[in-house]
């Protein structure tokens, strides 16, 4: 049996967190990491919730076979009570879903302050809101920004996508200036790494380069057993073979709750 690397709830001090995971960059795989997250900090015991703030549920889609009654959209415009939208999932552990909805971005006045409501409530209940941003700025997304903890900024080891971050966390430093927000950076984790490309170990340097407190020391490595375990809607302990990216992200989770006790920036 593999050994145990995720701190469990147990052995953890850890207060409630909200946690924004993001980039503008569309395609860099933060649904796919939102997910396996969740699952894995609630297989280490903790009760986990996930809000999808996208418009393109992609979020909703990896973990619903099928579309729910009750959605964010209808939580956010008072339709339907938040015990009414959180959505179990199946797991060993506690993870919930609020489904998405293609009709979010309709809302633009009054979210910030609906969605910060029920991020304080859900936080009375889970150890971890794992909120899923979409690549632009909405409003609702600019309220997930604001009423979080901590941004757990999702990257490729790419020239292109280290471009776009430096605009990204600029827009994020504004938001912080303009807001009475208490959001701080987690940290930035590289996903999709491929060492068979020339160019990535270059990239992972200068981003440790670049961001030398913020860049994670652990990445996410390119592997087939995620499309897989999504096409099946099965986690990735669920496969017939244990994915080498399994044991990956279990080092970026174990950073990340090691980051969460100390890491303020």
């Amino acid at each position: 049996m593999p050994k145990k690397i995720i701190t469990t709830k147990a052995e953890s001090n850890l207060g409630p967190k909200a946690i924004s995971i993001s980039n503008r960059k569309g395609g860099v795989g933060k649904t796919t990491l939102t997910s396996v997250i969740a699952e894995e900090l609630a297989n280490a015991g903790y009760s986990v919730v996930m809000l999808d703030l996208d418009s393109q549920t992609d979020l909703t889609d990896i973990n619903l076979s099928q579309n729910e009654d009750s959605n964010l959209f209808d939580l956010l415009t008072g339709q339907k009570a938040l015990e009414e939208v959180v959505t179990e999932l199946f797991s060993k552990g506690d993870k919930k879903i609020i489904p998405g909805s293609a009709r979010v971005d309709e809302i633009q006045t009054g979210v910030s302050n609906t969605l910060a409501e029920i991020v304080d409530k859900l936080k009375e209940t889970y150890d971890f809101v794992l909120l899923d941003h979409p690549p632009s700025l909405t409003e609702l997304s600019r309220a997930g920004y604001i009423i979080s903890d901590q941004l757990l900024i999702i990257a490729e080891a790419q020239q292109l996508s280290l471009k776009n971050l430096i605009s990204f966390l600029l827009e994020i430093k504004k938001l912080q200036l303009k807001t009475e927000t208490t959001l701080e950076l987690l940290g930035i984790v590289a996903n999709k790494v491929d060492h068979r490309r020339k160019l990535t170990g270059k990239m992972l340097i200068e981003y440790k380069r670049t961001y030398p407190e913020l860049f994670f020391d652990n990445y996410i490595g390119v592997d087939t057993a995620i499309p897989n375990a999504q096409f099946n809607q099965e986690t990735m302990r669920e496969l017939p073979w244990r994915p080498i990216t399994l044991s990956q992200f279990e080092r970026v989770i174990e950073e990340m709750i090691q980051r969460l006790q100390y890491v303020k920036y």
